[in-house]
């Protein structure tokens, strides 16, 4: 393989949940641009017309569906509806963070969080592992976070569910990897998104995590692009089982 080819997705296709803002819509928008045809998943709408935007001056195709990873019917449905799709690259970007003290911390907002961050995750990477294992190619990358390594505050279902990531992620590679299947995971530091916007409403704590990053400052949605091309490119066919943290230095310091 030449060097130039390293990082060419061009006919290749990724699915990305979560993919209608922030994390999943750079990451989707970065694979468009280097040529792969997007499936995007969202809970909350079908379309989004910056991204198909983007696809469309990519020369890429652009299919959407809706899916509410709540809900393991509806999760089930959405195997069943790409289940002749032909998908080479998974990014399972989609997440939900319920916060609240351990204590406090009921069944309903555990078993929501877990289905989402976790069961999902699970349940799309084994169904659509099984059509990449039978092409001896595939990607999939899990988005784990820093409360894969931490133990975080008031979200204990949302560290349980992406310290669970770490395991799945490896577990997954030790079986698909002889396959030509890679696993891994990305774990984002502290980036500005939706699910870190209630820490970023606290001035004191904001500063005090922003003071611990060497880079100096949050994380944008951006600065997960290029990670996630690599691990979904050609250049990261020997990287497997592995959760990389693109944190700004956060767990170094």
């Amino acid at each position: 393989m030449s060097y130039k080819d390293l990082f060419d997705v061009r006919g290749k296709t990724a699915l990305v949940t979560g993919a209608r803002k922030g994390i999943g819509f750079a990451i989707a928008s970065a694979l468009a641009e280097h040529g792969a045809n997007l499936i995007v998943v969202s809970s909350q709408q079908t379309d989004n017309d910056e991204l198909s935007k983007i696809a469309a001056k990519s020369g890429v195709t652009y299919t959407t569906f809706a899916c509410d990873f709540r809900s393991r019917q509806d999760t089930l449905a959405l195997i069943e509806k790409i289940k002749d799709m032909k998908i080479d690259i998974l990014i399972n970007n989609a997440g939900l963070a319920n916060r609240a003290e351990a204590l406090d911390h009921n069944d309903d907002l555990w078993d929501q969080t877990i289905e989402i961050d976790l069961t999902a995750p699970f349940i799309l990477s084994r169904e659509i592992g099984k059509g990449m294992a039978q092409r001896g190619y595939g990607k999939i990358i899990f988005i784990a976070s820093m409360w894969t390594f931490l133990g975080g505050k008031n979200v204990i279902s949302y560290t349980a569910a992406k310290t669970a990531l770490a395991g799945l992620t490896r577990g997954l590679s030790n079986e698909l990897l002889p396959m030509g299947v890679t696993v891994n995971a990305i774990a984002p530091g502290f980036i500005e998104t939706d699910i870190t916007q209630a820490v970023r409403n606290d001035a004191e704590r904001t500063t005090w995590i922003t003071g611990r990053i060497p880079k100096g400052r949050w994380g944008q949605p951006s600065d997960l692009a290029g990670a996630a091309l690599f691990l979904s490119a050609p250049a990261s066919d020997y990287v497997s089982g592995v959760v990389l943290a693109v944190d700004g230095g956060f767990l170094a310091n």
